[in-house]
């Protein structure tokens, strides 16, 4: 009976041991990820279609949770990303085939196309189109389609998931 009482105390302080050493790390460790640059965790940022313009077929976009509205999307970081992007018509023109195309403009060099796509007769959306991009800051995304359509707001966004 003293050995029961002796082991029972002993698994009971190992119990208690481990429960307040596991609870110290867990703080240490969360308290190293929410130190900014330290995380490797990946950034998500997503921008919605707040209209058309009338000018050359380029997009209006607006951050998520932001009220400032503009043409083109400025890299904030340089890095590599996970660029992501679905352009939906409102209504289609029958026999018109639309093209969009995302550029990328960094800071001082001419400007490239990193993504194209494409809405057939049939289709009435791009679909989900992505490609993983090195990024510099100041960089200025851009995308346009042509000819100019009338687009769907609630359903046309692009996002970067920067890694």
């Amino acid at each position: 009976m003293i050995w029961v009482s002796i082991l029972s105390l002993g698994l009971g302080a190992s119990i208690v041991l481990h429960v307040i050493l596991s609870q110290r790390s867990i703080t240490e460790i969360q308290s190293k990820h929410t130190d900014g640059k330290s995380s490797t965790h990946s950034q998500l940022t997503t921008y919605n279609l707040v209209k058309n313009t009338k000018d050359e077929g380029q997009m209006l976009w607006q951050k998520k949770n932001e009220a400032q509205q503009n043409t083109t999307i400025k890299i904030e970081d340089d890095g590599n990303y996970f660029l992501f992007l679905k352009v939906t018509l409102q209504n289609r023109k029958p026999g018109v085939n639309y093209t969009i195309t995302v550029k990328k403009m960094p800071e001082g060099s001419k400007s490239t196309e990193i993504l194209v796509g494409h809405i057939n007769e049939t289709e009435n959306s791009t679909g989900f189109m992505g490609i993983g991009v090195l990024l510099s800051e100041n960089t200025l995304i851009n995308v346009t389609c042509n000819p100019l359509p009338q687009l769907d707001v609630l359903n046309t966004y692009i996002g970067f998931i920067k890694f």
